[in-house]
């Protein structure tokens, strides 16, 4: 039963034996890793011209576990008003049934952004927090869009009040009115060399967008804080269906010297996906530790088949999966699914997509929902074979959205999770700025887990969708 209204998990380790294990592992490790050939994945949807650029990272295998001092995953779930269909407006289902209003708390308005972003368990809430944290002296964020107002605020306040160093990378093609307003923003001091930098990547030869969404406090210090997200710094850290991942973690593990390599590399290794997978592998071969078995990154272009074979891997060996995703038309993701539903002993698959695909589907203007009917045809080829499919009614007139994109896969051999800012495209694997991550920390796996099965309960089967895309008012 889902009893809280935002699921919280935060993880602290305590135990000294564990932790002195966890510190002297990575180096021991890998002083005997290999290297492993990756193969490579298809690009279903890959920009016209973009040959995939795949790298050999390391791979580690059993390798140590992430020393952290704090692992918390927060999801959105926003709080919202019931909104009824006008009392003079019949609105059927596609079974024929009469519906008087949207999903509670599935679509939202405008004005339930404050009741959701004041919560303890809020993202923008502990997005902040860390913000105003006086030990935060440096700032590096990437997303695709940058258009949250409060939280631009509070960044701003950083930097005139506590000279806090800003950096940040967005899409070349986003809009930039937030972006703008936080580049104005006067450290209090006067020093030039603090004033808040931003450059635009993405859009660059074989490169797609810049899709990274990541976080970063104190990134060169003794212990950063590294947050990743399938959400915006948008109304994605509130209104969206969104996961956010916020670790504290020692300087001296993989995971935090791979987010370092990330940054210069999309600072300074950004103008092809050559450029950048190979300044990606480098670094990261160079961090003089093993990258971590439980918490795997991913940072596309260079690392895509790396993930797709842990995607293959996990749909062969699965008994059941949970996807939550926004888009859909990954061809390697298909085809193993596609295979097991026709094989002996098929797992259980609940996907959960935006009612977008569904409206894709039957009439939609193109360009009027961010997804394509090519997409809504691979959901009912899949659904025809055993894919169970629900569909989370949004609000598109104020284009919010399900923009989870995460994969749980429960196997013989133990759960993991496939999360990240990456959308479930051959496109987010080859072509795009992304980071992903392989997580298989039983306490986080679990709570992504118990989040998918409340989308699950949230979403819609077709059946019960309207028949004609009717949105109810929201003033």
């Amino acid at each position: 039963m889902w009893v809280c209204d935002t699921a919280r998990l935060a993880v602290s380790e305590t135990d000294l034996v564990r932790s002195i294990l966890r510190y002297i592992l990575p180096f021991a490790l890998a002083a005997v890793a290999s290297t492993t050939a990756c193969g490579s994945s298809s690009a279903d949807d890959a920009a016209p011209g973009g040959e995939a650029v795949e790298g050999d990272v390391q791979e580690f295998g059993t390798g140590p576990k992430l020393a952290f001092d704090e692992y918390t995953v927060l999801f959105t779930n926003p709080v919202c008003r019931q909104y009824d269909y006008p009392a003079n407006q019949e609105v059927l289902s596609n079974a024929g049934e009469r519906l008087t209003h949207k999903p509670q708390n599935a679509y939202c308005g405008q004005n339930d952004g404050a009741a959701s972003a004041d919560r303890d368990t809020s993202p923008q809430k502990k997005l902040i927090d860390w913000i105003r944290d006086p030990a935060t002296t440096e700032i590096f964020f990437a997303y695709l869009s940058f258009s949250n107002k409060v939280v631009g605020a509070e960044i701003c306040k950083a930097v005139q009040e506590r000279n806090v160093k800003v950096t940040f990378v967005l899409d070349r093609e986003t809009e930039l009115g937030a972006a703008n307003a936080l580049l104005a923003c006067q450290p209090g001091n006067g020093d030039p060399n603090l004033k808040p930098r931003m450059e635009l990547r993405g859009h660059d030869a074989s490169i797609g967008y810049a899709h990274n969404k990541v976080f970063l406090i104190n990134p060169r210090s003794e212990n950063p804080r590294i947050v990743f997200s399938s959400g915006n710094l948008s109304s994605g850290v509130v209104l969206h269906h969104e996961n956010w991942h916020f670790l504290r973690v020692p300087a001296r593990t993989h995971f935090a010297k791979a987010h370092v390599c990330l940054i210069d590399g999309m600072l300074d290794h950004y103008r092809t996906k050559q450029e950048y997978s190979t300044f990606i592998k480098s670094c990261r071969d160079g961090a003089g530790i093993g990258e971590e078995s439980d918490l795997k990154t991913f940072f596309v272009p260079g690392d895509g088949s790396r993930a797709g074979q842990h995607v293959q891997n996990g749909v062969r060996s699965a008994t059941s999966l949970g996807i939550a995703a926004h888009r859909f038309s990954y061809s390697l993701l298909r085809r193993e699914l596609d295979a097991r539903f026709q094989g002996g002993s098929p797992p259980e698959v609940k996907l959960v997509v935006d009612d977008d695909v569904w409206w894709a589907g039957h009439g939609a203007e193109p360009g009027s929902v961010p997804n394509t009917t090519d997409e809504y045809g691979f959901v009912q080829t899949l659904q025809a074979d055993g894919l169970q499919v629900r569909y989370m009614e949004t609000n598109n007139n104020a284009h919010y959205l399900h923009h989870n994109k995460f994969i749980v896969f429960s196997t013989p051999q133990g759960d993991s999770v496939l999360a990240g800012a990456g959308n479930l495209t051959g496109t987010a694997f080859t072509d795009n700025f992304e980071n992903f991550y392989w997580i298989s920390i039983p306490e986080i796996v679990k709570a992504m887990k118990d989040q998918h099965e409340h989308l699950w309960s949230l979403a819609t089967p077709s059946e019960n969708l309207p028949k004609t895309n009717i949105q109810p008012p929201t003033n």
